[in-house]
């Protein structure tokens, strides 16, 4: 329990304003709020029927929620335990955000999820966990899940402090968050750990304590990025020491998050992962299931060939101007209607509109996401009480019910229930708020929300410029599941790996039919060359295999070969080269594939080496150094010498050989995206042939002009579909 002075008034606490009181003055306060008196048979009814329900959702709670998340893994707990683990073993997590690389990680470790991925969380998100990390997976999980019951009392016992209301009026507004709670609890997430966060710094900014209330909302934004968009109200306000402490607490979590996890991790989130997430552009971001404004426009404005192939109307620029002036419409419907006095009333209000209006204007935000709504809906509650407004209190109630309850899937894709019913709720807290204060539109904000929408849409369109280029180019009705990559011509097909429900198989497409290659593990890379029907794959267990399949058989038999990953072929078929890790350190393996005589280890002086491509001499072209800048060097097998090829313009990275030697095609990072890149060795003549804000990464040759690769535009990030570019167009 917090302590709490006896000489702190309640409205101190419960109003959000400072007042001095004397403890008689308390005691008063205190009789009147409904907890001390003692009631009539009615009262008693009412509180009897309410701990009824009370015991019910609990009872609902327990077995639908915390039970079942005792009993399994679940994602997305396995993506923070991975990190934390890795960290803990003295593992870079600079490939955090590649999913293949996380994916094998977790196959190294053995832990029992069938696919995982950090895209898009911050790297800090893998601190709370590192205390568990040296237990196993479900061990560390249930520790976990008795911090969240914790958290969850705490921030309950906050919210007690801060109203009128009784305990158990706390306690059974918050159990209507039913779906929020037990998703939250089912899949490990943090969205209790950040309401206590909110809670605890509207406690301290109640207290007084400014520069604390914004250290605590930064921890917050540490772990998910919008408690940081409270800056936003300190500023308006004038709330220097709020904002100072906000930007204080992000300075010091940074600081403690680079100096523990490394800068190149930090470089990648800020550059390639934060720009893709901010708009959208992550995991299905065609789904109406997220209940965003940002998935609805997505949904009916942009078209993409397999995740959403018939959009209301195909428009980006209707799509970039509906997704910006949404923004603005939002947030500057919320400013005006905020005193510019942070020592003014309402606190309560302004705050509990503004975690409604983060979550609207939230990208993707799932259904754990609106665990933090049980502040809006507690000090909602608690505000419109005190105008005893007891049908707008039931509307409320029911609004939040409704946004936060089981809704079938059909129904709920049609109703979006949670993003009509927080918007709902954010019109009447806004409406509430607004009526507290003279409110009027003036011209000075609406030129400011068009200017704010305007610079948002030509933000959004750079988003979207070009994003149709690959579409001509896809292998169509190639990809049966969520993610297809490393695109490989072995033989007359074209073989990739996909990323489905259990695993990531090994698919082949040949004469328009696709079929799944016979391998029970995970398939995280293959070689090959289009001389042979013979490929070479990576299976991953315990460690990275490659093995060797013909697929010319009807009934293929793997033949291990060895120990390594991300296998790569001369073009000849002469010389096998492969990727082994040690400690998050990589060094090239050469073996001849037809005599399988003992691997040779080459190139074990570059700094880290990330991908390679062999030549037919059994030379390789590598991508070495840190991953937020990685370089191409040459490495000469006969002497393991690597030479940095200083005039091909970095960061480049996944390196492909041509057949006949004279040609290299690769990608470029460049404003955050990797764009596919040929180069005439010869001459130095390069031609760019990707030009929009997503990925073309994994390049293969298929003949002389044909290049293979592997995109992500309006996928979302990493969650690619196999494309083929003629280089001669």
């Amino acid at each position: 329990m917090l302590p709490a002075s006896a000489d702190v008034a309640a409205e101190r606490i419960r109003g959000g304003i400072v007042v001095n009181a004397t403890p008689a003055e308390t005691k008063v306060a205190t009789l009147g709020d409904g907890r001390s008196q003692p009631g009539s048979q009615y009262s008693r009814s009412i509180a009897a029927a309410e701990w009824i329900l009370l015991a019910v959702l609990l009872a609902i709670f327990a077995e639908r929620g915390f039970l079942p998340a005792w009993r399994t893994l679940n994602t997305d707990f396995p993506n923070y335990y991975l990190a934390a683990a890795l960290h803990h073993r003295g593992i870079p997590l600079d490939r955090a955000y590649e999913w293949v690389w996380f994916q094998r990680q977790k196959d190294y470790l053995s832990i029992p999820q069938p696919l995982v991925g950090f895209v898009p969380n911050p790297p800090i998100c893998a601190l709370p966990i590192l205390p568990l990390s040296g237990l196993s997976p479900l061990a560390a999980k249930r520790v976990w899940l008795v911090l969240n019951l914790g958290f969850l009392v705490l921030a309950l016992e906050l919210l007690h402090r801060v109203t009128k209301l009784p305990w158990r009026r706390v306690a059974l507004i918050s159990l209507l968050c039913v779906v929020p709670l037990r998703a939250n609890f089912l899949v490990g997430q943090y969205y209790i750990l950040i309401l206590l966060l909110i809670c605890a710094a509207y406690y301290s900014s109640c207290l007084g304590h400014r520069l604390t209330s914004g250290m605590l909302l930064a921890t917050g934004a540490s772990l998910k990025l919008f408690p940081a968009l409270f800056l936003i109200l300190f500023i308006w306000k004038r709330d220097w020491r709020s904002a100072a402490g906000l930007f204080l607490g992000i300075a010091v979590l940074t600081a403690i998050s680079v100096a523990m996890f490394g800068a190149p991790v930090h470089w990648v989130f800020l550059v390639e992962v934060l720009p893709r997430a901010l708009h959208g552009d992550m995991v299905g971001p065609y789904s109406l299931q997220w209940n965003s404004f940002s998935a609805l426009w997505h949904h009916l404005f942009l078209f993409e060939p397999e995740l959403n192939p018939s959009p209301l109307l195909n428009s980006p620029a209707l799509y970039a101007f509906a997704q910006a002036t949404t923004a603005a419409i939002l947030l500057f419907s919320f400013l005006p209607a905020t005193s510019r006095n942070h020592a003014e009333r309402p606190v309560a209000l302004e705050w509990a509109t503004l975690v409604s209006l983060l979550l609207l204007l939230s990208s993707m935000p799932s259904s754990y996401h609106y665990c933090v709504l049980i502040f809006t809906a507690v000090i909602g509650v608690d505000e419109l009480l005190k105008n005893e407004d007891k049908r707008k209190v039931l509307i409320f109630l029911l609004l939040f019910t409704f946004a936060c309850a089981p809704v079938p899937g059909r129904i709920a894709r049609l109703l979006l229930p949670r993003l009509c019913g927080t918007l709902a709720l954010y019109a009447l807290l806004l409406h509430a708020l607004s009526s507290a204060r003279s409110f009027r539109i003036r011209g000075k904000w609406l030129a400011t929300a068009v200017l704010a929408s305007a610079v948002l849409t030509i933000s959004n369109l750079s988003s979207v410029k070009n994003r149709t280029e690959d579409f001509g180019r896809r292998l169509s009705n190639v990809s049966t599941g969520y993610s297809a990559s490393n695109p490989v011509a072995i033989g007359d097909r074209v073989v990739f790996t996909e990323m489905l429900d259990e695993k990531y198989a090994a698919l082949s497409l040949q004469n328009g039919e696709v079929r799944e290659i016979p391998l029970s593990t995970d398939v995280l890379s293959i070689g090959g060359n289009e001389h042979s029907p013979v490929g070479y794959f990576e299976q991953v267990t315990g460690q990275s295999s490659i093995v060797r399949l013909s697929l010319a058989s009807s009934n293929p038999v793997p033949e291990y070969l060895s120990a390594g990953q991300r296998p790569t072929v001369s073009s000849d078929g002469r010389w096998l080269a492969f990727i082994r890790e040690e400690h998050g350190r990589a060094a090239v393996w050469f073996m001849d594939p037809e005599s399988q005589r003992t691997a040779q280890l080459i190139g074990n002086g570059a700094p880290n080496i990330l991908d390679v491509s062999v030549t037919s001499e059994g030379d390789l072209i590598a991508a070495v150094g840190p991953v937020s800048q990685p370089h191409l060097a040459l490495v000469r097998r006969s002497t393991g010498m690597v030479e940095p090829l200083t005039e091909i313009a970095s960061p480049a990275r996944y390196p492909a050989i041509s057949h006949d030697g004279k040609r290299l095609a690769f990608s470029r990072r460049k404003w955050g995206s990797w764009q596919l890149v040929v180069r005439d060795l010869a001459t130095g003549a390069e031609r760019q042939l990707t030009h929009a804000a997503c990925n073309a990464t994994l390049p293969s040759w298929e003949g002389a002009n044909t290049l293979l690769y592997a995109t992500d535009c309006g996928r979302g990030l990493g969650l690619g579909a196999i494309a083929r570019v003629d280089i001669r167009d």
